[in-house]
């Protein structure tokens, strides 16, 4: 993970001019280090979702086991 990090850094300032790499750096931190907390927010996220769907589907799974009638 912190490879592939390094990577994206270092292709950001690959990218970048060298007027723009010497002055804007702290700029271009501050946008990686944002879309990283953003793509943190939604990984939790979804990883909150999967889980409630999964308690759901327990939860259907145990009530319809429950109140099926056995003949």
């Amino acid at each position: 993970m912190i490879h592939r990090l390094a990577r994206l850094w270092s292709g950001l300032q690959a990218d970048a001019g060298p007027l723009v790499r010497e002055c804007g750096t702290r700029r271009g931190r501050k946008h990686t280090v944002k879309k990283l907390i953003l793509l943190a927010v939604v990984v939790l996220g979804l990883a909150a979702l999967w889980r409630k769907m999964q308690a759901d589907r327990a939860e259907l799974d145990l009530w319809t086991e429950a109140t099926t009638a056995d003949e």
